[in-house]
């Protein structure tokens, strides 16, 4: 298995970082200008990290955005999220929900003045757009399925050919600056505008998945036309789709480190234009918990608290009953963009994180350390509804 050991390589991640970074510099963009010698250190150091031992991103299939099966049969979108589901079948977290959180987070970080961890979660938001580009991520050829040796000599092949490992190997810099100069003119730009846009999920009326989805829809797809490259003997073919796919990485990392300076330079930036009404709604069911609306208020240390316009906010009480609370400092319950996001509301066997889904998207809710109360249901799933809620039955 050694031989399948991408680790004994640079990491690929890096890899793409840098040439990302250096193809806009290339193309004289103006985002190219955006990052410092700091900020560009962080992001190339953080690129791996979620795929580092321990880290909050790392294990549970979460780094697979599986378009097909391993046979190649389609598998379907998920209904609530409009994107398809991790390696363990399930719709968060997922390379759609973390990506979608960590660029959130990176805005909402770097608008309070925070910028390396701004950077971090940049990092991160790349990190899952490239790993939806790659083939074994999106067939589901798992690590932990019986395809796993052919995802492990694909990924040790792309960093052999990413590093140009010869014994006349180039460097870091020199590698990437390669790829970068193959990859330009080829950035998607226009692709990634309105990032932060998505539907709210309103009863009766069909679903329409926010911008991430429909990119991390198209790019699973088109990887799920790899499969034969991955699984098959012609070695030919899995070097041509490596090529393929490794430029593909770059120029959508380039697209969406552009976005975010654009993001940012807008004179009203998106990430705090969220002012109009949500109702808290029991998902798939018809009941309703807020009598009221609710609004995201967003704090200059990059959290969110969903509140009422006298100042209740959203807090969990015992048997996994979901309330308002009166105003109370012990007991606002804030939403951290980049945390295993979608307000969600089931435990997933963590009492002290809850899944969410907001516009369409997944966030993480965090709950207050002292916060009473147990989630006893296996499942308690809430969306935020953009509709007043009629013929509600309350639970508060």
């Amino acid at each position: 298995m050694a031989k399948f050991d991408k680790h004994i390589y640079p990491s690929v991640h890096k890899g793409i970082m840098r040439a990302a970074l250096q193809l806009l510099a290339l193309e004289s963009h103006p985002a190219a200008e955006r990052f410092s010698a700091a900020d560009t250190e962080i992001l190339i150091s953080e690129a791996a990290a979620p795929d580092q031992l321990g880290d909050r991103h790392q294990g549970r299939g979460l780094h697979y955005y599986n378009a097909v099966r391993a046979d190649g049969s389609a598998l379907p979108l998920h209904p609530a999220t409009g994107g398809y589901c991790n390696g363990k079948g399930a719709p968060a977290p997922s390379p759609l929900s973390v990506l979608d959180a960590e660029y959130r987070a990176a805005l909402a970080l770097r608008l309070a003045g925070k910028h390396a961890a701004a950077m971090k979660s940049l990092s991160r938001a790349v990190h899952m757009l490239a790993d939806i580009c790659c083939p074994p991520h999106c067939t589901s050829l798992t690590y932990f399925s019986l395809y796993g040796a052919a995802h492990k000599r694909y990924e040790s092949r792309a960093a052999e050919i990413f590093w140009n490992c010869t014994p006349d190997a180039l460097s870091e810099p020199d590698a990437a600056a390669e790829w970068a100069k193959q990859a330009a003119g080829k950035v998607p730009y226009p692709t990634y505008a309105n990032l932060l846009s998505g539907s709210v999920p309103v009863s009766g009326k069909p679903w329409q998945p926010g911008r991430f989805a429909v990119i991390c829809n198209a790019l699973a797809e088109s990887g799920a036309k790899h499969l034969d490259a991955v699984r098959g003997s012609d070695d030919a073919a899995r070097i041509q789709s490596i090529r393929e796919r490794l430029l593909l990485s770059i120029t959508n990392a380039a697209a969406l480190l552009a976005a975010f300076d654009r993001d940012l330079t807008e004179e009203n930036p998106a990430i705090r234009r969220e002012n109009h009404p949500y109702w808290l709604k029991s998902f798939n069911t018809a009941f309703v918990v807020s009598r009221e609306p609710l609004y995201l208020h967003f704090a200059d240390e990059g959290t969110v608290s969903l509140r009422t316009q006298d100042g209740r906010a959203l807090a969990v009480g015992a048997f996994g009953r979901v309330l308002l609370t009166e105003p109370h400092t012990d007991l606002i319950t804030q939403f951290r963009f980049g945390r295993e996001p979608l307000l969600t509301l089931y435990p997933n066997g963590d009492q002290n994180r809850l899944l969410a889904q907001i516009r369409g998207q997944l966030h993480c809710i965090r709950r207050v350390s002292n916060m009473q109360g147990n989630l006893f249901l296996s499942q308690v799933s809430f969306a935020l509804v953009n509709q007043p809620p009629e013929g509600a039955k309350y639970l508060y």
